[in-house]
């Protein structure tokens, strides 16, 4: 089921029209084509961000219409492993060493998120799923630009030390699990 709340014009023959399915939010599509048709094939035909991160790497898929249209590979290996509390030397040292891998978690995603502004530019999204590890799902979803916050659709639980035709396989079951 498609709305279509508000059809308008702009300058240089520019047609505007902000669409909705029942499945997803309304989206704002601009037009040279007044033709219905294309408004809503344009809906359709948007990409999914596919952000699949752990602590130490990141990939990026962008998929159109269930098919991977570009890659991007991100490795970062800043952040340190957790150690064990109040043992030897780091006897009453925890809170900072714990502090310090925040700071160098929040520096991976920050590079992370960098590297989708990059990737995405000029790109109309439908969505965004985040996969990888479980605890880091709300990270990560705090680090993305509200805009993208906006239209998440979804996480997925995946190891990121698979091969990578797997780890496109885990994406598009999840984008296929979304569009049903």
């Amino acid at each position: 089921v498609v709305n279509i709340e508000k059809v308008g014009r702009k300058k240089d023959s520019c047609y505007t029209a902000k669409a909705s399915m029942s499945n997803k939010p309304a989206q704002t599509i601009e037009s040279f084509n007044p033709d219905l048709t294309s408004v809503l094939r344009e809906l359709e035909e948007g990409h999914y961000l596919f952000i699949v991160a752990d602590q130490k790497k990141a990939s990026l898929f962008i998929f159109t219409q269930g098919r991977l249209e570009a890659t991007h590979g991100i490795m970062d290996p800043g952040v340190m492993k957790k150690t064990k509390s109040d043992s030897g030397e780091l006897y009453g040292r925890n809170t900072k060493l714990m502090h310090h891998r925040e700071n160098q978690l929040h520096d991976h995603l920050t590079l992370i998120m960098q590297e989708v502004t990059t990737f995405i530019k000029g790109k109309h999204l439908n969505g965004v799923f985040i996969g990888g590890h479980k605890p880091l799902f709300s990270a990560i979803e705090n680090e993305l630009p509200s805009e993208l916050q906006k239209i998440l659709r979804g996480t997925f639980v995946t190891e990121l030390n698979i091969p990578r035709e797997e780890l496109i396989e885990h994406c598009k079951t999840a984008l296929e699990a979304y569009t049903k």
